[in-house]
């Protein structure tokens, strides 16, 4: 509850900046959590493979038991994803989720700083954008 007041207060105080002066601050997304930040790692125990997001949270790599690359991707590069609310979204939200489709498979999801967010397959890392807020 503090959290969320302290996140609220701030909004507030952005808006009435930017009303006051005219000018235009950076998005904040609303999944930005000490816990989500700090987690660069995903580690599957069914497959033994760890997902591994760099410094940058730009890049998700998937490396198999024996510390082999399976795939990397920039899902904002590799899927052409049009610009919006920043110039370069990173990496916010990171966890294991079940798919939205009748399978239900275990996929990883995504968001960005900008709000866009969407989904990765744990074996291709083909990624699947769901949207944006």
């Amino acid at each position: 509850m503090k959290q969320i007041i302290k996140i609220i207060f701030t909004l507030l105080i952005l808006c009435l900046a930017i009303i006051s002066k005219g000018q235009t601050v950076k998005y904040f997304s609303h999944y930005i959590e000490k816990d989500h930040i700090e987690k660069d790692t995903l580690a599957d125990k069914n497959t033994g493979y760890k997902f591994i997001i760099d410094k940058e949270r730009i890049y998700i790599t998937a490396i198999d038991n024996t510390g082999k690359v399976i795939w990397r991707t920039d899902p904002v590069i590799d899927n052409k994803i049009e610009k919006y609310r920043v110039k370069r979204p990173v990496i916010v939200f990171f966890a294991f989720g079940a798919e939205r489709t009748k399978e239900k498979r275990e996929v990883i999801f995504i968001s960005y700083n900008n709000s866009q967010f969407g989904y990765l397959d744990k074996t291709s890392g083909k990624f699947s954008f769901e949207g944006q807020d």
